[in-house]
């Protein structure tokens, strides 16, 4: 804004000097306070830039960490389902194992006298009780593990939602 010439044409006009020059001040504040130049607009352009990268590369990382989320819950899902089934074997194999033992110790209170079957028979009841009881053990292991890993997936997922 050229306030010298401006100046000048409001003269020609029939300003007088203090009029003219009151009417350029006024303009030349207007302009320079509220209008903004070609490097104004370029830093408020580089700014913008500036804040899409920071934006893409901050949708990268969650796009990745999401990503890693997903498998490392699908990781401990598949640990949590072999060590499920691992356990589900060792019970079997218990149990099997039991129903042998006390199949040979049932055949073998046949054979002996009415006394040696009671005595047996008690013998039974006890590895049957602690049976029970190591297999209630295992299944309650078995379920804080299940437990815990649905958790975490409900927090991932939580999370998820939350951040979308």
């Amino acid at each position: 804004f050229d306030t010298l010439r401006a100046a000048k044409t409001l003269k020609r006009g029939g300003f007088d000097e203090t009029q003219a020059e009151t009417v350029v001040h006024t303009l030349d504040q207007a302009v320079n306070e509220n209008l903004g130049t070609k490097t104004d607009l370029k830093l408020l352009q580089s700014e913008v830039k500036q804040g899409f990268t920071q934006s893409e590369a901050a949708t990268d990382k969650l796009r990745s960490d999401t990503k890693q989320g997903f498998t490392d819950a699908n990781a401990a899902t598949k640990q949590g389902f072999a060590d499920a089934k691992a356990a589900t074997d060792e019970l079997r194999s218990d149990t099997k194992q039991g129903f042998t033992e006390a199949n040979a110790a049932r055949e073998k209170d046949f054979a002996d006298a009415k006394a040696d079957r009671r005595e047996l028979r008690s013998e039974i009841e006890k590895a049957f009780t602690k049976s029970e009881a190591a297999n209630e053990k295992r299944f309650a292991t078995l379920y804080r593990y299940l437990l815990g890993i649905g958790a975490s997936i409900v927090v991932i997922m939580i999370t998820l939602f939350l951040v979308n």
